[in-house]
């Protein structure tokens, strides 16, 4: 239960963010070749993720009881996105982001304890002891 909580709390910042970034009314494609061509490819790099992030978060948790390491690598990632973006650019959005990067951090780290902790019950098939 928790860990559906905070993964469904954790797929929704990264959908608000996704959207925070299409609202602003760049166009992303264009703003993505711009970036590339001017040797920026990571910055083009962070901006497929952002826009991709909650569709790749979505699928991993819902293959989280086959696999939590899917999720673990999504939610790191989406971490060092969120991160690395507001201690970059945290100049040029709204003083509250940080709170949102806040939460963002406890969500995830929170959701990865739960995926990573709920192993109980029966081992897989070919794994008896």
């Amino acid at each position: 239960m928790i860990f559906r909580l905070s993964a469904a709390a954790f797929v929704a910042i990264a959908a608000l963010t996704a959207y925070a970034v299409l609202a602003d009314g760049a166009d992303v494609v264009e703003l993505a070749q711009w970036l590339r061509s001017h040797g920026h490819p990571g910055y083009a790099a962070w901006l497929a993720w952002v826009l991709l992030s909650p569709v790749v978060l979505a699928a991993t948790a819902l293959a989280v009881r086959r696999s939590p390491w899917p999720w673990v690598v999504a939610v790191t990632v989406q971490l060092a996105s969120l991160v690395g973006a507001q201690a970059r650019a945290g100049h040029l959005v709204n003083g509250w982001s940080w709170a949102l990067v806040a939460l963002a951090l406890l969500l995830g780290l929170a959701s990865l304890v739960a995926a990573l902790g709920d192993r109980s019950g029966p081992p897989p098939e070919g794994l008896h002891s």
